[in-house]
C-alpha cells in the first residue's frame, strides 16, 4: 500500500489552528516509516535496523545540540542521502575532536521529544541511571527563529492560557524574545570591539600567534579565512552564552534520548505524577512510542506496578511540601556566596586532610592486599606519616597524561556536600553529571538575578530591568494558584539554589572538564570556587588535579574553534 503525504503539526492552546512543522511527501513518509514510529507527532521512537544502525541514530541524536533541524529533516537532508554520514561524524567529533559526550547516545533505545519546553526538560534529564540525553544548545543554535504561524518558540501552558495571565504571559514571553533576537547583533559588535581579531592570539600547535604573523611555517594548514571563521564562531557563541539570561524556562527546544527500558520506566512513571500537565502528557506519548518498539518492557508503566509508584510520588511530594512550608512559615532564606561547602569527609576531625587520605590509602591498600581487612589496612594507613600516605597518592595517581585519565575508585570515598546557587543557566550546565547526587529548588525569582556589565555596555540594561521587573510580578501571580506552571515565566538568568554531592574522583573529572578555557565562563566560575574550597579543607587529594584551569578567558571558544580547524584541515590532508 502506497504512504500517503503527511505533515508534522503542533497546536497550543487559543490558537485557531495546528502549526505546521514539515510537510513530507508521500516518497518522504515512505521512508521515514521505516526508521520513526510516526511521521507527524512531536515525540517519535527511532527503528534501529540495517535502515537506521545505532551508530546512525547515535550521530542523529547528537546533532541536536547544534541545528535548528528536527530529527526527520536531520535523516531525510543528512543521513539517508549519505549512509557514511553517522560513521564520518563520530570519526570528526569523538576520535578526532574527543567529544565524550555523544558516545552515549549509540546503544540505547533511542526517542526523539521536540517542541518541549525547557521546564519538560529538566524533569526528563532528573533521571540518572541507564539514560543519556541530547538536547539542542543555547550555547551554538539561535532561538530567535519563529514557528510557521509567525509566533517565537515557547511552550503554551493550558492552565496559564485558560486562566486571567493568558494576555499577560503572551505579552511578556513576546517581549523576552523580541529582546533577545534584537540583541544578538549589537552584542556580537561590542564582543569584536572589546576583542579585535587583530590583537587576539590563537594558539595553532605550540605557537600563540595573531593572525598578522600567520605564514607557511606556523600555519599548521590553517588560513586566515580558517582563523576569521573561528573568531566569528567563538564571538557569536559567547554572545548567545550571554543573551541566553532573557529565555525562559518555557523555551521550546529539542531533547534526544538513549535509554535502557528500565529507565524509561522510572522516567515515564515519575513524569506521570508531575504537577505539570505538559509532563504528564510527554509520559503517555513516549510509552505510547515504545510499546511500538518494546512492547513488554514498557508495560508495567501504567499497570499495578507503576500506578502504585506514581501515587507514592504524589502523596510524598504533598505531605512533605505540607510539613516543609509549616516548619520553614516566616524564616527569611539566608544570604550565602554562590558556593557553600557545608560537609566533607572528616569534617569534624582535628585534621580533615589526614582523615581523607586515610581513607584514600586504605582502599588503595585494599585491591593487591591479600585477605586483609579493611579495619586492619585502615589503622595501617592511619600510622603513616603524612609524607607516606601522600607517596603512596602520587603513585596512584602516576602517568596522568591528561583530564580523561581519572583517579581509581578509592577517591570514591572522600565525599564533599556543596550547596551551589547561580543563574539557572548554570545549574541546566552542571545537571548533566549524572554521578553526582543534585537536587533543586523549584525555579523561581526569589534569589533574584545578576545584571551583565555587558548588558551596560551595549545600553540594555534598562530593557533587561523592565523584562525582569515584569518576570518577577507574572510570576509572583500566576504562582498563587499554580506554582508548577509558574516557573514557565522565569528566564535563565535568575538564580536557583540547588544541592550538589560529589566524590572526590568525580570532582577531578568536573573539575578538568567544567574549567577548560571553551567552557562557559558562569560555570568555570563555579566549578573553580568548588575546586578550591576543597584544596582548602584536603590539600593532598587535590594535589593530582593537574589539568584544572584557574584562568580567567575573554573569548573562551577561540581555541578549541582553532584546534577543530586544524583537525579538519589534518583530515583533509589525508584523503
Amino acid at each position: 500500500m502506497k504512504s500517503m503525504p503527511s505533515s508534522y503539526k503542533i497546536k497550543f492552546p487559543r490558537a485557531t489552528n495546528d502549526i505546521v512543522i514539515n510537510d513530507f511527501s508521500d516518497t518522504e513518509k515512505e521512508l521515514l516509516d521505516k526508521v520513526v514510529t510516526n511521521t507527524d507527532k512531536r515525540v517519535f521512537g527511532w527503528k534501529v535496523s540495517s535502515d537506521l544502525t545505532p551508530e546512525e541514530v547515535g550521530a542523529l541524536l547528537s546533532r541536536y545540540s547544534r541545528t535548528v533541524k528536527t530529527g526527520r529533516e536531520l535523516y531525510l537532508q543528512e543521513f539517508y542521502p549519505n549512509r557514511s554520514r553517522g560513521r564520518e561524524f563520530f570519526k570528526n567529533w569523538l576520535v578526532e575532536f574527543g567529544d565524550d559526550s555523544i558516545q552515549e547516545m549509540a546503544g540505547g533505545i533511542p526517542i526523539s521529544c521536540e517542541f518541549i519546553s525547557n521546564l519538560a526538560v529538566k524533569e526528563i534529564e532528573d533521571g540518572r541511571i541507564g539514560a543519556s540525553y541530547i538536547e539542542k544548545s543555547t550555547r551554538y543554535v539561535p532561538f530567535d527563529k519563529k514557528l510557521s504561524d509567525g509566533s517565537f518558540m515557547y511552550y503554551k501552558d493550558e492552565g496559564i492560557m485558560s486562566s486571567r495571565h493568558g494576555d499577560a504571559y503572551i505579552e511578556l514571553m513576546d517581549g523576552l524574545f523580541t529582546s533577545y533576537s534584537n540583541y544578538v547583533t549589537p552584542m556580537t559588535g561590542l564582543l569584536k570591539e572589546k576583542n579585535p581579531i587583530e590583537k587576539i592570539k590563537f594558539k595553532v600547535g605550540d605557537e600563540s600567534i595573531t593572525i598578522g604573523e600567520l605564514n607557511s611555517s606556523n600555519s599548521h594548514g590553517l588560513s586566515e579565512e580558517d582563523m576569521k571563521k573561528a573568531y566569528e564562531n567563538a564571538i557569536r557563541a559567547n554572545a548567545f552564552d550571554l543573551l541566553r539570561d532573557y529565555l525562559p524556562m518555557s523555551t521550546l527546544t529539542h531533547v534526544g534520548i538513549s535509554a535502557n527500558p528500565r529507565a524509561y520506566e522510572n522516567m515515564i512513571i515519575k513524569m506521570s505524577a508531575s504537577k505539570l500537565g505538559e509532563s504528564r502528557e510527554l509520559a503517555t506519548e513516549m510509552h505510547t512510542e515504545l510499546t511500538k518498539l518494546v512492547p513488554s518492557l514498557t508495560e508495567r508503566v501504567y499497570g499495578p506496578h507503576g500506578n502504585e509508584l506514581r501515587e507514592f510520588i504524589r502523596i510524598r511530594k504533598d505531605n512533605v511540601a505540607e510539613s516543609v512550608n509549616s516548619i520553614l512559615h516566616g524564616v527569611a532564606p539566608e544570604q550565602t556566596q554562590q558556593v557553600t561547602l557545608y560537609d566533607y569527609t572528616g569534617k569534624d576531625s582535628n585534621n580533615p586532610n589526614n582523615y581523607a587520605t586515610t581513607k584514600i590509602v586504605a582502599q588503595i591498600m585494599h585491591k593487591p592486599a591479600e585477605g586483609h581487612s579493611k579495619s586492619q589496612l585502615l589503622e595501617i594507613a592511619s600510622k603513616m606519616t603524612e609524607d607516606e600516605r601522600k607517596g603512596i597518592i602520587a603513585k596512584y595517581l602516576s602517568e596522568r597524561k591528561n583530564r580523561r585519565h581519572k583517579p581509581g575508585r578509592a577517591f570514591e570515598l572522600v565525599n564533599y556536600d556543596f550547596d551551589l546557587k547561580g543563574r539557572i543557566g548554570i545549574y541546566r550546565d552542571l545537571q548533566r553529571h549524572r554521578i553526582c547526587t543534585q537536587e533543586r529548588q523549584d525555579f523561581g525569582v526569589s534569589l533574584g538575578y545578576n545584571m551583565r556589565k555587558e548588558f551596560e555596555d551595549i545600553g540594555i540594561a534598562d530593557d533587561y530591568r523592565d523584562k525582569m521587573k515584569q518576570v518577577v510580578e507574572l510570576h509572583t501571580a500566576i504562582k498563587e494558584t499554580m506554582p508548577e506552571q509558574a516557573q514557565y515565566a522565569v528566564t535563565f538568568g535568575f538564580e536557583v539554589r540547588w544541592d550538589y554531592s560529589i566524590n572526590a574522583r568525580e570532582l577531578y573529572y568536573v573539575g578538568e572538564l567544567r574549567t577548560t578555557p571553551q567552557g562557559h565562563p558562569d560555570y568555570r566560575k563555579v566549578v573553580q570556587d568548588m575546586v578550591k574550597s576543597v584544596e582548602a579543607v584536603h590539600p593532598t587529594v587535590c594535589e593530582g588535579m593537574s589539568f584544572v584551569n584557574m584562568e580567567e578567558t575573554t573569548v573562551g571558544r577561540l581555541g578549541s574553534e582553532i584546534r577543530m580547524a586544524t583537525k579538519r584541515k589534518e583530515l583533509e590532508a589525508k584523503k
